[in-house]
C-alpha cells in the first residue's frame, strides 16, 4: 500500500480565520525532479512548517507536543496520542520531504509533501487565531488543475463553487465577467482598503506624515493576522510600516492602530469618497480588536450593541477601545458575518476603492498595494499588480488591481458561506480561477 493510502485522515471542526493575505504556488511538472517551494510566513504556514519539522525530525514526536497545539475539539475527536503514534509509525519513516506545491490564506492551507518513500500526498491544516490546529488532513494529491481557456469558463467555474459568489472582471472601462457584482457581501480583511485609503487622504491633507510614529499600548492589540500584537509594550512603528504590515502580511492590530489614529470618522468619509453604494454599511467602522469582541466576545455585550442606535454604537465602541482584549483566539471558531459582524461592500464596491487608491498617485500607496501580489500567485507578465484579499469563518476573499502598458484591467473575486467547510474546499480553485482571469484578461 502507498504512503498516501496509508495515512490516516485526521479531521476536525474546519475553520477560516483572522482578517488577512492569501498564497499559491504549483507543483512541479510531471516527470521532473520535485521543486520545493517557499512556505509563507503567514500564521498557518508558520504552523505547517512547525508539523513538518516534526516529520522530518530524528526523534519520536511526543502526545504532549501535539496536545500543546492541537485545538480541543480537535482532541475529542483525534487524541495527541493517536496523532504522535500515526506520525511516528507512518509519516517519519518517508522523511525528508520536499513541499512541492503550497496553497493558502492566513489561516488554512494545502501542501504536497514529496517523501523519500512512497507518492506524494497532500497535507491540508486549518487553524484557529491562537494558532491552534481545528483541521488536519492528509491524503492523496489533489488532481491538476486545467486552466480556464476563455473568460467565459471562468464564469461558469466561479458559478459552481459553492456558497454564495459573487465576481467582477473588467477590462479597462468593459466589464467581462460579472457575478452578483452589486452584491452585498462580507470582505474579510480586504476592509483595509479603506484604511490605507484614509491614510493617503490624511496624508494628502497634510494631517499625516508618513513618517509620524505609533506606540502600541496594551489596549492596542488584536488577535492574529500579523506580528505587531506580540510586540513589547511601547514598541514604535511609522505610519508607512504600520500601512505596509496592513496591506503585506495583514497586520490587525497595525490596521487598529492607523485607525486609532486617524479616527474612525476620517476612515468612513474614505468609504464615502471611494464610492461606495452604501457607506452606512460601513458606520460606525469597527477596528479588528472592535470586531473579535462584539462577533465572539461577551454575550451581553454583543446584545448592547444590537440594540444601540448609532450614537450608543460609538459609546460602546469607545469603552471596548478602552480595556485591553477580552477575548481568546480560539473562541473565534464559527461563522458570524451573517449576523453583520464583519465589513460589507459589493465587488463593484472593492473596485471602486482600488481604483481611488490608485488615483491618489501616492508612491508610497502604489508600492504597499503592490508588495504581496498574492505570495506566490501566478499573475502573469502584469507590469504591475495590487492586492488585497482575506479570510475569516466562512469568508474568503480577494481582490486584485492590475495594470499594463497599454492600459489596465481589475480582477474582484469574492466568496462567502455559511459553512466553514466549503469554503475550505473551494480555496485552490477560487485563487487558480483568479489566476486565469489575470491571464484571459491581459
Amino acid at each position: 500500500m502507498t504512503l498516501a493510502r496509508r495515512l490516516t485522515a485526521l479531521v476536525s471542526l474546519v475553520a477560516v480565520a483572522a482578517l488577512t493575505a492569501c498564497a499559491s504556488a504549483k507543483p512541479a511538472p510531471s516527470g521532473s525532479p520535485a521543486a520545493s517551494v517557499d512556505i509563507p510566513a503567514t500564521p498557518v504556514g508558520e504552523r505547517m512548517t512547525w508539523i513538518i519539522d516534526v516529520f522530518e525530525a530524528e526523534d519520536d514526536t511526543t502526545p504532549g507536543a501535539w496536545a500543546r497545539v492541537l485545538d480541543e475539539n480537535f482532541q475529542k475527536q483525534v487524541p495527541a496520542e493517536q496523532v504522535a503514534e500515526m506520525v511516528n509509525r507512518q509519516i517519519r519513516p518517508a522523511a525528508p520531504f520536499t513541499v512541492t506545491a503550497y496553497t493558502g490564506t492566513e489561516t488554512q492551507a494545502r501542501a504536497t509533501l514529496a517523501g523519500a518513500l512512497g507518492d506524494p500526498f497532500d497535507l491540508t491544516l486549518a487553524i484557529d487565531s491562537a494558532g491552534r490546529v481545528t483541521t488536519m488532513l492528509l491524503g492523496p494529491v489533489a488532481p491538476a488543475w486545467e486552466p480556464s481557456t476563455s473568460l467565459d469558463e471562468v464564469e461558469q467555474r466561479l458559478r459552481e463553487l459553492p456558497g454564495q459568489v459573487s465576481a467582477l472582471v473588467q477590462r479597462g472601462d468593459e466589464t467581462v465577467v460579472s457575478i452578483d457584482a452589486e452584491r452585498s457581501a462580507p470582505l474579510a480583511s480586504v476592509f483595509k482598503l479603506y484604511v490605507l485609503l484614509a491614510v493617503a487622504d490624511a496624508v494628502a491633507s497634510g494631517d499625516l506624515s508618513w513618517d509620524d510614529t505609533l506606540v502600541l499600548d496594551d489596549a492596542d492589540r488584536s488577535l492574529p493576522s500579523g506580528e505587531l500584537q506580540d510586540a513589547p509594550t511601547g514598541t514604535e512603528v511609522s505610519v508607512r510600516e504600520a500601512a505596509s504590515a496592513m496591506i503585506r502580511i495583514s497586520d490587525n492590530t497595525a490596521t487598529d492602530l492607523l485607525i486609532a489614529r486617524l479616527g474612525r470618522e476620517r476612515v468612513e468619509a474614505a468609504v464615502a469618497r471611494s464610492g461606495h453604494s452604501d457607506p452606512a454599511a460601513l458606520r460606525p467602522f469597527v477596528s479588528t480588536k472592535e470586531l473579535f469582541t462584539l462577533g465572539w466576545g461577551d454575550p451581553a455585550v454583543r446584545a448592547e450593541w444590537e440594540a444601540a442606535d448609532e450614537a450608543g454604537k460609538r459609546a460602546l465602541l469607545d469603552r471596548i477601545d478602552a480595556a485591553p482584549l477580552a477575548v481568546e483566539g480560539e473562541k473565534v471558531v464559527t461563522p458570524e458575518w451573517q449576523d453583520g459582524f464583519d465589513w460589507f461592500a459589493s465587488a463593484a464596491d472593492v473596485a471602486a476603492v482600488h481604483r481611488a487608491l490608485q488615483q491618489t498617485q501616492d508612491a508610497e500607496v502604489l508600492g504597499i498595494l503592490s508588495e504581496n501580489p498574492g505570495q506566490g500567485l501566478d499573475v502573469g507578465t502584469w507590469p504591475y499588480v495590487a492586492f488585497k484579499g482575506g479570510s475569516s469563518r466562512g469568508v474568503l476573499t480577494g481582490s486584485w488591481f492590475v495594470r499594463d502598458e497599454m492600459g489596465e484591467a481589475t480582477v474582484v473575486l469574492m466568496m462567502a458561506d455559511t459553512d466553514a467547510a466549503a469554503v475550505s474546499e473551494a480555496m485552490t480553485d477560487f485563487f487558480h480561477l483568479a489566476e486565469d482571469a489575470l491571464r484571459l484578461a491581459h
